[in-house]
């Protein structure tokens, strides 16, 4: 079992639990709304932070599904247009400079969505009281599992053999 096996059997325990929390998040979600659907329109009694906190439950939810795609490599491509005007070699590097690309933007971001948690999440949520920093960080701890994904996928394009390339 070569580094490439044994980091995609990690990442792949990773997205897993990013699966489970995506499906927590939406239950949350759901819950929520049910109750304040109920609340406002049969009980004429509306909750001051549902939606609220179901505005922070949805950034948690972009961010982590961004991330789950990211792995499954199922967010939107252009491949068809590489496979079909270029020879699996040219396409295979391709394939590394878009995964390193990938990558170094979402450390970028990862790094500057990192330092405006930091410097402004300390103020709290006007109707729930939350501090802004769970709010916000789920660009940071997100970004980072997606760079560690986009690494993973060049890592892989730079040491699959050439017949092993997929379109």
């Amino acid at each position: 079992m070569n580094i490439v096996q044994v980091s995609d059997k990690v990442l792949d325990a990773i997205n897993t639990f990013m699966e489970y929390m995506m499906g927590i998040l939406f239950l949350s979600l759901v819950c929520i709304t049910f109750q304040e659907v109920l609340r406002r329109y049969l009980f004429n009694d509306p909750t001051h932070w549902a939606s609220e906190l179901s505005r922070f439950l949805l950034i948690w939810m972009t961010f982590t599904g961004a991330c789950i795609v990211t792995r499954l490599v199922t967010h939107l491509t252009m491949g068809f247009t590489i496979h079909r005007f270029v020879n699996q070699s040219t396409s295979r590097w391709i394939k590394i400079f878009i995964a390193a690309a990938a990558a170094i933007s979402m450390i970028v971001l990862t790094y500057y969505s990192g330092k405006v948690t930091l410097l402004a999440g300390y103020r709290p949520a006007p109707m729930t009281g939350i501090s802004m920093y769970y709010v916000w960080a789920a660009l940071p701890i997100n970004g980072a599992i997606m760079s560690l994904y986009m690494i993973a996928e060049m890592v892989r394009h730079i040491f699959e053999k050439e017949e092993e390339v997929t379109p």
